[in-house]
């Protein structure tokens, strides 16, 4: 009997092996190394919340054609419990990711989509929509970010407060 054993010295069930059956230990070296260029038609997006960087296909945005350009091109629709993500594509006559790309966010759970969620009126052909009401802010905000997609939020934000959230002047600028 030893005294003055080590923690693991002796015991064999306490002697610490390193498990190789998964392959070799992970090396940190090149992690602060830059990301490789991404492919064609691919852009790196860094995810603030969980801070990881991911792979998104670029999405070119055609110009507005002048119908396209009147304040009413959005509809308000309020979420109520009894619908769905394809409900709605199904009751405004459009495609899912155009609804999704209009509201910026992603998958068909509407517990995390924008309420109320913002159709873009072209090609839709409901006639029990609301009456046209001004622009607020956040659809305005959600206009400029749809044409020019390089734009951060508070950056459209405040190219609008500086036209007094005119938005054609914004666009303009």
């Amino acid at each position: 009997y030893i005294a003055t054993m080590a923690e693991g010295g002796l015991l064999p069930w306490k002697v610490q092996k390193i498990d190789t059956h998964r392959g070799p230990m992970t090396s940190y070296k090149g992690i602060m190394k830059a990301l490789p260029p991404p492919p064609k038609d691919m852009k790196w997006i860094h995810d603030e919340e969980n801070k990881e960087w991911r792979l998104e296909k670029v999405v070119e945005i055609e110009p507005l054609s002048q119908e396209q350009k009147h304040p009413e091109e959005f509809i308000k629709h309020f979420i109520q419990p009894t619908d769905t993500f394809q409900g709605i594509c199904l009751k405004y006559k459009m495609n899912p990711t155009e609804l999704r790309r209009a509201n910026r966010f992603n998958g068909s759970n509407l517990a995390l989509a924008p309420n109320p969620l913002t159709i873009p009126r072209i090609g839709v052909t409901d006639t029990s929509l609301p009456a046209k009401e001004p622009l607020s802010k956040e659809e305005k905000i959600i206009r400029v970010l749809n044409r020019i997609p390089i734009l951060s939020r508070s950056e459209a934000r405040c190219y609008l407060e500086l036209s007094d959230w005119n938005l054609q002047q914004a666009l303009q600028d």
